[in-house]
């Protein structure tokens, strides 16, 4: 009885573990699809236009070169010490770069978390003992999923200013996040940017989290029926 009650209790957390780890998991899946220029392009064209006079094309040219000083197979910082404004001047100054050195490294870190999920789930469903655990915490953590997601859309809609606050005050320390109206990042990455991103990286999330749900309930609804069969 005590044997049975600790497996009990152990495949409770592993399941707890694997749920834990699904937002973080299709969250980085999400950002795969959005990291690319065509995300950024489509929406600085939805943006008005710069109201310091940078061109169009310089702030696409920025833009595309900010994002991929951010992603771990871009250029880094050599990057943005490289990019020009079209009078001549750097485009970025030293606390920029330092933000966007930091983002790189939670975008990093996303990656590998995302990277190491997918093949430890692999790894669960293809050993045939441990297919219901990896059931059961994707069931799990894709109805925390939609409960996060609908929890952030709502707090996005209503407020966006105070959720793009209380993101940044979390993982950026102090003021390193903060940039004049003048400088490129917030000419290049207004408020109205970021609010649209968060909502189109939240549905992403939440639309691979109900096809998990509903994927993961037709397999509990079959696995009687399997093992019928099987008997």
């Amino acid at each position: 009885m005590r044997l049975s009650h600790e497996r009990v209790t152990r495949r409770r957390l592993l399941c707890a573990l694997i749920a834990l780890f699904v937002p973080l998991v299709l969250i980085g899946n999400g950002v795969h699809v959005l990291a690319h220029p065509w995300f950024v392009g489509a929406e600085l064209g939805r943006m008005r236009a710069d109201p310091y006079g940078m061109p169009e094309a310089d702030r696409r040219r920025l833009a595309d070169a900010a994002l991929d000083s951010i992603v771990p197979w871009g250029g880094g910082d050599r990057l943005l010490r490289e990019a020009r404004l079209a009078s001549g001047g750097p485009a970025f100054d030293a606390k920029e770069r330092r933000h966007l050195h930091s983002v790189r490294g939670y975008v990093l870190g996303l990656y590998l978390i995302n990277a190491v999920g997918l093949v430890a789930l692999a790894a669960l469903f293809a050993a045939g003992r441990s297919r219901r655990l990896a059931r059961d915490g994707l069931a799990a953590g894709a109805a925390w999923t939609l409960a996060l997601a609908a929890f952030v859309g709502v707090y996005v809609a209503v407020n966006p200013v105070s959720f793009l606050g209380g993101f940044h005050r979390f993982f950026f320390a102090g003021d390193s996040w903060r940039f004049a109206d003048t400088e490129t990042l917030r000419r290049l990455f207004p408020d109205a940017f970021w609010s649209d991103t968060a909502l189109v990286l939240g549905g992403l999330v939440a639309a691979q989290a109900a096809v998990l749900l509903a994927c993961c309930g037709q397999a509990i609804r079959l696995a009687p029926r399997t093992a019928a069969h099987a008997r």
